[in-house]
């Protein structure tokens, strides 16, 4: 491709509003555009990338005999009624209705279409186990888009479905997608972990979703150093009881309640019945500071400050207040308080951040306020803090460095899903013994827009974007021949060099512009070309050129005689290239 008649969209002006590193790159680099809320532009150079990646997950996902399809974006709504997803899956659901007044459901997921399909078309055990995939967009109504393509209202997914005619045949599908998606990553030369996940309104019982670690990602992990312990904080309700999860679906209304003579929140606890996991506790340490000496830590009732942590986030604590010191300074008479009557400020911990139906005491005297909710009830505090130990079974005081919080951004959840959807859908087929049976599901998602853009948010530097694995570039190879509009001789073997690449099939990109030097290095670091020649008249005079790696910023000159051979070799050493060479 000559860069005359190629569309680059690369911008150098400032991004102010979003610091988001992934978003200004993609912005600058000319990936996308922003068109709304939520609701991109993939320009020329970024479909480029999104084809490279779906080249490469094609490749895995027919190694192992899915078979590639592709569903509607719109669902009429009847299929979402009979799933009785409708309901479950709120406000998020984008949906329209056509001049018949038909109502339609822009998909932002494909189970009940999937089943659907399946249902009417495989009659036979024999036809068993089966597994389709597809690449496709999806849409979903967030009420505040952030993160660039990481959290917006219409994405790019792989999202795959088995069915089985029991569960361990499902179970063998479900380790052969977790291994293949281990595959991918590790094809793609990034770091990830995997995490045992909440399967939601999805459906099922067991999921595991791929992360990559991101200082600017939307989910928190509590890691070991070894990464053997992993839980994602904000599904940790997961690991309460099943009476509590139950609770939480059900959203239940808020009721005030009497309880008397509570010194504890075990106490509290034993008296209305719910794990101690599900109170809000309060403690108040006292400061360094003259004007605001006192600050109200608001944690789970199970979990226990951790001193070191707070002194990390530069407040300079004196003490922990005691019940008797509360009750003397604040004039109350309660052990156990609420931490929006003192009027002081409240950190809380990350722990309570997606805590549902959960127990906090009133500013009325033995009052409780149950099944309360954040942003319904009571408004989150705004600072919210790492300030506890991870797991008092797992993590000591001398062993707080044993466990890690890191930030990280979703890039692939798989699901063993069951019955769910054959069950309310009534899908049903004969197995051997001409036995009725309930089929069983599997559902196995990557976010592609999501996962470039986590890539890049974990490979740039000053420069711009460098990539994990090569293949994903928009180019191979950049050629910048330097003055070339002035030294035929530049000209002439730039030209030769675009040709011979060109037959090759490796994608090549040549600065013809009638731009300076920097602009066209720029430009080309800028989207992360990892080969870079350099034509200028000095060297050509020699026979020589200058190559470039991008990622390393390694250089050398090189007899223009040798360079493709050079490239070419790279280039094969990658582990990529059967995929977009022999296998095409």
């Amino acid at each position: 491709m000559l860069t005359t008649k190629y569309a680059f969209f690369t911008s150098k002006n400032k991004i102010n509003d979003n610091n988001i590193n992934s978003f200004t790159l993609m912005i600058k680099s000319g990936i996308i555009r922003k068109l709304s809320s939520g609701i991109y532009i993939w320009l020329p150079t970024g479909l480029r990338i999104i084809n490279n990646l779906k080249k490469i997950i094609r490749y895995f996902m027919n190694n192992i005999n899915a078979i590639e399809l592709i569903l509607p974006i719109l669902h009429p709504i009847n299929i979402w009624n009979q799933s009785g997803r409708i309901n479950n899956y709120g406000k998020e659901l984008l949906k329209i209705v056509d001049r018949r007044k038909h109502s339609f459901i822009l998909g932002p997921t494909h189970e009940e279409v999937i089943t659907y399909l399946i249902s009417n078309e495989i009659i036979s055990y024999k036809s068993l186990p089966v597994h389709f995939y597809q690449i496709q967009t999806k849409f979903r109504d967030e009420i505040r888009s952030r993160l660039g393509v990481i959290r917006a209202k219409e994405f790019l997914m792989k999202d795959s479905y088995s069915f089985h005619i029991n569960e361990n045949s499902l179970k063998e599908t479900y380790n052969v997608v977790l291994k293949t998606y281990k595959k991918i990553f590790d094809f793609l030369n990034i770091s990830y972990v995997i995490v045992k996940a909440d399967n939601n309104i999805i459906g099922g019982d067991i999921s595991h979703e791929f992360h990559i670690l991101s200082k600017n990602g939307e989910n928190l992990l509590s890691l070991s150093k070894d990464k053997k312990f992993i839980i994602n904080r904000e599904l940790k309700n997961s690991l309460f009881s099943k009476k509590f999860n139950r609770n939480k679906k059900k959203n239940l209304k808020k009721k005030l309640i009497i309880i008397k003579n509570c010194l504890t929140y075990e106490e509290l606890a034993e008296k209305i019945n719910i794990s101690i996991k599900n109170i809000i506790k309060t403690i108040i340490i006292k400061i360094s500071n003259k004007h605001n000496p006192f600050i109200a830590l608001i944690i789970r009732a199970d979990h226990k400050i951790n001193i070191d942590k707070i002194k990390k986030i530069n407040i300079n604590i004196i003490k922990i207040l005691s019940d008797e010191e509360i009750k003397k300074i604040f004039k109350i008479n309660t052990n156990i308080i609420n931490p929006f009557f003192f009027k002081i400020p409240i950190i809380g911990d990350y722990s309570i951040t997606n805590m549902y139906n959960f127990v906090i005491k009133t500013d009325i005297k033995n009052q409780y306020s149950i099944n309360t909710n954040w942003n319904i009830n009571l408004t989150l505090p705004n600072n919210i803090q790492d300030i506890c130990y991870i797991n008092n079974n797992i993590v000591s005081s001398n062993d707080i460095n044993l466990i890690k919080i890191k930030r990280s951004i979703e890039i692939a959840h798989i699901f063993q899903i069951g019955t769910k959807y054959s069950k309310s859908m009534n899908y049903h087929i004969y197995d051997k013994k001409k036995l009725k049976k309930l089929i069983y599901m599997g559902c196995y998602g990557i976010g592609i827009s999501r996962l470039i853009a986590a890539l890049i948010e974990e490979h740039y530097d000053s420069q711009g974007i460098f990539w994990p694995n090569e293949f994903l570039a928009p180019f191979l190879v950049a050629i910048i021949p330097i003055n070339m509009y002035k030294f035929t001789i530049v000209k002439k073997n730039a030209f030769l060099l675009y040709n011979k690449f060109k037959l090759l099939g490796i994608e090549v990109i040549m600065d013809d512009r009638k731009e300076n030097p920097g602009v066209m290095l720029t430009d080309m670091d800028l989207i992360g070309i990892p080969h870079i020649i350099i034509i200028n008249n000095l060297n050509i005079l020699n026979n020589n050129i200058e190559y470039k790696c991008r990622k390393t910023g390694f250089t050398k000159i090189l007899s223009i005689d040798l360079i493709i051979d050079f490239i070419f070799k790279k280039i094969k050493m990658n582990k990529c290239f059967n995929v977009f060479f022999q296998k095409q």
